[in-house]
């Protein structure tokens, strides 16, 4: 069974579903099962590589110009099902990803799309026509996705019935001794009592900013550990706020950190804070990347409230600063216990359900 995996984004371009792409890619292809190429954008940078898939990086851009490279490739390469990963930082706003399924399709291909958090506007309904009308599997990492969309854009998923496979961490569990715990804590503290860290991309709707209401100035220091496009207008009133008298000097913006060094990070941290306004949950990478590390997390929940001790999550109410102000002081430095599910090889578990959807559409009749 061959399987092409398209990701507009893939390491080291800076997406957060093209990290989980690599994860997926890497541990399907750790089950040696099936026989494995991505499709991506092309990129200056060597594209990482992961032992038995092939990789292509040829895209040059995603616009509907470049369809003939994309059917060229799928015919050469002739995988059996062409699975498409949505949406990705790489594909911009080109029409070409809208129209993959239908190609696909036209192609013979079997098709599986996987929609990840981002939902659709009503002015994408002509689009989200194009990729909903194409025979296949739906693959979604929220529960509840169908209440993400808009209300008028619900009939998207009158007809399909979504297969729910959880999301994981897309950065690797760390072991530090506790000399190395030591060194780098004091040196993101520079002098303050506790560490507090946002991580991921810096958006308005993460709402990173809220980070200087909830903490405390006299004794936090704040560490924002993501990249920050300096030309919005969000991000200028970001550093404004966070170069004000009170802040001083007591806010670090790292930029885009590696996988190794985010994983760092967030295992020394007091507390991961993540005030996220439509909430979070099982489906962010962020949430399960300071999970993993047994660092307390607090974020905002539209379901749950209230703390988790399982998983080391206080779930706040949307717009609770004093809530979130308040868990922090409860219950930053607080490390979870290890739990065979959650410490686990959690990207076998879903690279196994993956496979197990592969081979159920393959077995339809007319495969």
């Amino acid at each position: 069974m061959k399987i092409l995996l398209v990701a507009g984004s893939f390491p080291p371009m800076k997406c957060g579903v093209g990290d989980y792409s690599y994860r997926l890619a890497k541990a399907l292809a750790a089950d040696g099962m099936i026989e494995l190429g991505v499709l991506t954008s092309a990129c200056d940078e060597e594209v990482a590589a992961i032992e038995g898939v092939e990789i292509f990086p040829v895209m040059e851009t995603w616009r509907t110009t470049e369809a003939l490279r994309f059917i060229k490739l799928v015919r050469g390469w002739s995988p059996d099902i062409v699975h498409i990963q949505y949406p990705t930082q790489g594909y911009g706003k080109a029409l070409l990803p809208w129209l993959l399924p239908l190609i696909s399709f036209l192609l013979g291909k079997r098709v599986v799309q996987t929609w990840h958090e981002g939902g659709y506007a009503r002015r994408d309904a002509p689009k989200l026509l194009l990729k909903t009308i194409v025979p296949g599997r739906l693959i979604v990492v929220h529960r509840e996705y169908k209440k993400k969309l808009h209300p008028t854009l619900r009939w998207a998923l009158w007809t399909r019935k979504p297969v729910f496979i959880r999301s994981g961490s897309t950065i690797p569990k760390i072991d530090l001794t506790e000399k190395e715990r030591h060194v780098l804590k004091t040196r993101y503290l520079k002098g303050q009592a506790r560490l507090v860290v946002f991580f991921g991309f810096v958006y308005p709707y993460k709402r990173a900013e809220l980070l200087l209401e909830i903490a405390n100035p006299i004794s936090d220091h704040i560490v924002i550990a993501g990249e920050i496009d300096k030309g919005g207008q969000y991000n200028a009133e970001l550093m404004k706020r966070a170069n004000a008298r009170e802040w001083a000097n007591k806010v670090t913006i790292t930029g885009y950190l590696s996988s190794a060094d985010a994983a760092a990070l967030l295992a020394v941290a007091d507390a991961v804070v993540l005030p996220f306004r439509e909430g979070g949950g099982e489906w962010n990478t962020s949430i399960y990347g300071a999970v993993l590390q047994g660092t307390l997390v607090i974020t905002t929940s539209t379901s749950q409230n209230g703390y988790h001790s399982r998983c080391n999550v206080y779930y706040a109410k949307g717009d609770g600063v004093e809530e979130m102000r308040s868990a922090l002081d409860s219950y930053a430095g607080r490390r979870r216990q290890y739990d065979a599910q959650i410490d686990g090889d959690e990207w076998r578990a879903i690279s196994n359900e993956h496979y197990a959807l592969y081979a159920g559409l393959s077995a339809q009749p007319g495969s």
